[in-house]
């Protein structure tokens, strides 16, 4: 099946159409253990900050623009680019709160997703737990961007029509520690969760003992007592407890900017004679990625949590990865001048700034060479080979 197109505007793809209750934008028609992917990305809360008309002005939350971005680049890498041999992507699901709707282009189809109201999660939630109970060996992924409140398992996600002013207002999270729970008793025994939210406690938000949440799955006292597998369930946090999780106002969250270089090759090992990642790998290139996105800006950079996992590969690349080499001159700056290299035998100048004091280039696998010339004058050299995660190396 063809790949979807990397743009959400496509005129061959005819005119949309709003997606079925189970939020469906992809299904493959195959046989056998498959992947189910469940994304929800939360950018307009109506009542909250800068909502529209029925906005809360005291809201203590405001609005999003990174999270929907960063669901949409998610759902398409999936498309076009996962590849788990073992369980091949079977399908996508998407709901998205945005204050425009835009469709959503996938080889099945051009979708108008539903906003992740509670209601509406419930029902793609439990579809996707269906989905996912056909066999053992399916592995079920959900995502989720957006605000949320959180403390170790103590975590609530906030979907689109959450407002602070209701007496129920907590019935539009979700408990995520009960929704994994109850998750358990799907017979897809690989669960991936990665969860782009704030890590922030509740605070006095809610007394101790307080609901703060609801799950559409609810857990059972022996969930898979009619199963022969144990389940594998990690989650993995943009960040860490009581830590916020970066946006971006023109762009992907800082997290999905993590995760596409990771998956791209950062995350990547060949210790099995072919490039894969596996969820301690990504995790790895992730934090990386994270830190050096964060830690100048702000006091504690951002970097992403896990836990609750077996060791399990996530994603097969198709060609050799690409990783980043970072160049230095020891303290000096690497400008004014240019930097020259070969890429599969075609020459690279890339200008060198005068305040520039490393050099970022995310290059394929194998071995480079570097000059630094001002002009015809070579001022330094470096040799260096592109692997995962990264290499430095420095320009003498």
């Amino acid at each position: 099946m063809a790949g979807a197109s990397n743009s959400d505007v496509d005129a061959e793809a005819g005119a949309a159409v709003p997606t079925a209750d189970d939020a469906l934008v992809f299904e493959a028609d195959r046989d056998g253990p498959q992947t189910h992917v469940l994304i929800v990305g939360v950018g307009h809360y109506p009542f909250f900050r800068d909502g529209g008309d029925d906005a809360d002005d005291a809201a203590p939350l405001g609005q999003l623009t990174s999270s929907t971005i960063s669901a949409r680049i998610l759902a398409h890498w999936f498309m076009n680019e996962y590849r788990y041999p073992p369980a091949p992507l079977g399908s996508v699901a998407l709901l998205l709160s945005e204050v425009e709707e835009k469709p959503f282009v996938s080889p099945t189809g051009n979708w108008l997703v539903p906003a992740p109201a509670y209601a509406a999660f419930s029902e793609a939630a439990k579809a996707w737990h269906e989905r996912g109970n056909s066999d053992e060996d399916n592995r079920l992924i959900f995502l989720f961007c957006g605000h949320g409140f959180g403390y170790g398992v103590l975590t609530s996600l906030l979907m689109a029509d959450f407002d602070f002013r209701e007496q129920d207002a907590w019935d539009s999270a979700l408990d995520l520690g009960k929704f994994v729970a109850g998750m358990e008793t799907c017979a897809a025994a690989e669960q991936v969760y990665f969860i782009d939210a704030c890590r922030r406690p509740h605070g006095d938000l809610l007394p101790p003992g307080a609901a703060i949440g609801r799950s559409p799955i609810h857990a059972k006292s022996t969930p898979r007592k009619n199963f022969s597998t144990t389940r594998n369930a990690p989650l993995i946090f943009s960040t860490g407890d009581d830590q916020p999780a970066r946006g971006r106002t023109d762009g992907a969250s800082v997290f999905t900017d993590a995760f596409m270089k990771s998956v791209q090759g950062m995350g990547a090992r060949d210790d099995n004679g072919d490039w894969r990642i596996n969820n301690y790998s990504l995790l790895e290139a992730m934090s990386h990625v994270s830190l050096r996105l964060t830690e100048q800006h702000f006091p504690e950079p951002q970097q992403p949590q896990g836990g609750q996992a077996r060791a399990f590969d996530f994603h097969y690349l198709e060609k050799d990865p690409i990783s980043p080499i970072y160049l230095d001159r020891n303290g000096y700056a690497c400008g004014p001048g240019q930097l020259h290299y070969e890429v599969a035998g075609q020459a690279i100048v890339r200008p060198c700034a005068e305040e520039e004091y490393e050099v970022e280039l995310r290059l394929p696998f194998g071995g480079y060479r570097f000059t630094l010339k001002d002009g015809e004058t070579e001022l330094a050299h470096a040799q260096q080979r592109a692997a995962p995660t990264f290499k430095k190396a420095r320009l003498v």
